[in-house]
């Protein structure tokens, strides 16, 4: 990556495995200082002491998106200790495998507290750091999914209706924001990387059962890597990336 960003902060969520597992590793491996959240701390924990050698550093915490207090405390944290947050990556998801009339509104509850309104609760806080410590060249980057962009894309894949609505809400989120900041003359970047299937833990077992071509998450974490190494005047919006032949 470009000498801006070495030493720079990044916070990625759902770091503890999958797509958040190979930013960690890429970005620590490019000397940013990196704070790697989860509800499992542990695996963090146990990443950080692997990457011990890599020119940068990883920071573990422990937080669960779909609690408002344990986002402030990392925010908290971030301040206290590294100074601000440079970029921001949103990884972290959950999906419940239920359909629309067999799943209980308490199931379309958890996966948006954590897909979308943990996200935007998140994305709001390193906002407001980022203005008090006067960053205007900070970068927001949400890891979106192609159903949310179109849902019908997802119809052979394991993913609930609750999970395809929180992602087309982050969408529309992610559109929202960056005309909010282009309104207020802001050079943050919000960018949009939207995968197709992914060989991660939720989707593992599937893909032994419907074996197919799928991504790996070094796959989405080069695009990461792309987009977040243009210039300053150049925005990648939007990156749409899935296994060849995959349709949309």
């Amino acid at each position: 990556m470009e000498q801006r960003w070495a030493d720079k902060v990044a916070l990625i969520t759902g770091a503890s495995s999958g797509i958040g597992k190979c930013l960690v590793e890429c970005l620590v491996g490019k000397g940013l200082k990196v704070i790697g959240v989860a509800r499992r701390v542990d695996k963090i924990k146990a990443l950080a002491e692997e990457l011990k050698s890599k020119p940068g550093k990883l920071f573990p915490l422990q937080c669960d998106l779909s609690n408002q207090n344990a986002i402030l405390r990392v925010l908290e944290w971030a301040e206290k200790n590294l100074g601000a947050v440079d970029i921001l990556i949103n990884n972290a998801a959950i999906n419940i495998d239920v359909s629309f009339q067999s799943g209980e509104m308490e199931d379309w509850k958890k996966v948006f507290d954590v897909n979308f309104l943990g996200l935007t609760c998140m994305t709001k806080e390193v906002l407001k750091l980022m203005k008090k410590k006067g960053i205007d060249n900070g970068v927001i980057l949400n890891i979106n999914d192609v159903c949310g962009l179109k849902a019908s894309s997802c119809c052979d894949r394991p993913m609930s209706p609750a999970y395809i609505a929180s992602k087309s809400a982050l969408n529309a989120l992610t559109e929202s924001l960056r005309s909010e900041l282009a309104q207020l003359e802001s050079n943050i970047k919000v960018i949009s990387i939207s995968p197709g299937l992914v060989e991660t833990e939720m989707s593992v077992q599937w893909l032994k059962e419907n074996p197919r071509l799928a991504l790996k998450p070094k796959d989405v974490s080069d695009c990461v890597l792309f987009s977040l190494q243009c210039p300053d005047n150049v925005l990648i919006k939007e990156l749409v990336v899935t296994p060849i032949r995959e349709s949309m």
